[in-house]
């Protein structure tokens, strides 16, 4: 395995230029800061995440732990995202293969309303709104695919893609900057699964992986747990999508677990 930074960064750490990053107060724009790294997985062309035993697995998630420890020490990072992109769907740009990792200097709105989110519901009395939220998918069983001690892999209730998974935590886990081996060892052989029965259900789609985490500054409360979304790219948005931001699903979550699950029967 391999770390390097990204040829053609989406973020750098500093910025040269004339300030020049807006045009009055309506329009305004702001150096694009952290660090873009690329985590090389292997040394074969062909040989891809499932092809990898659980031991090759835990050493990519350990280097995904190493990096993330490395990014989130870095003052200048506020949020992290570790991602992986395969097939020219899902915007590879080689085929080797390999995920990201990006640091960047602003918390994202997203990851801002997720963690507000999570912390109304843990004042209302509930767990990390994550937490509970697997624990109903796991105690419904519709859309669930595999179950592990720590693990739960299912389509959530409410996915925003055709056949999405989510691999995420049934129990409170550290940050994913300090979750033990065992638990990495569990989590890249769910992960590992997970993409199989998308692999064997689908035909081999491209897909998307990305894993989730709080902020690496002000959010050790536990409220926003890490977890991993799995997107098969088998159609493109049109129209509809595009303009009121609204995805509209022909399979019913169900349905794709139904599906998924069958295609890990031996």
């Amino acid at each position: 395995m391999r770390v390097v930074e990204n040829k053609y960064p989406a973020l750098v750490g500093d910025f040269v230029g004339d300030g020049g990053l807006g045009a009055g107060e309506l329009m305004q724009g702001m150096p694009a800061l952290g660090r873009h790294e690329v985590i090389v997985e292997g040394r074969l062309h062909s040989r891809g995440v499932l092809e990898q035993s659980d031991f090759e697995m835990l050493e990519v998630m350990q280097a995904y732990r190493e990096r993330f420890l490395a990014a989130a020490a870095d003052p200048l990072v506020k949020h992290v995202v570790i991602f992986r992109n395969h097939g020219a769907m899902a915007n590879a740009s080689i085929a080797h293969p390999h995920a990201q990792l990006a640091g960047l200097d602003f918390v994202p709105p997203v990851v801002d309303r997720k963690l507000e989110r999570s912390r109304e519901h843990v004042r209302g009395g509930g767990r990390a709104l994550l937490l509970d939220l697997v624990g109903a998918e796991v105690a419904d069983g519709s859309r669930l695919i595999g179950l592990t001690d720590r693990f739960a892999t299912f389509v959530p209730f409410a996915p925003t893609y055709e056949y999405e998974m989510w691999v995420a935590p049934r129990i409170e886990l550290p940050g994913f900057d300090g979750v033990e081996d065992d638990a990495l060892l569990e989590f890249g052989a769910a992960l590992r699964r997970g993409l199989a029965a998308m692999e064997e259900a689908l035909d081999g789609p491209d897909y998307n992986y990305i894993l989730h985490t709080p902020p690496t500054r002000g959010a050790g409360d536990g409220a926003l747990p890490w977890y991993c979304q799995i997107i098969p790219r088998r159609v493109l948005a049109a129209g509809f999508e595009l303009g009121v931001g609204v995805h509209i699903l022909v399979t019913r979550p169900e349905a794709a677990a139904a599906r998924l699950r069958e295609a890990l029967l031996p």
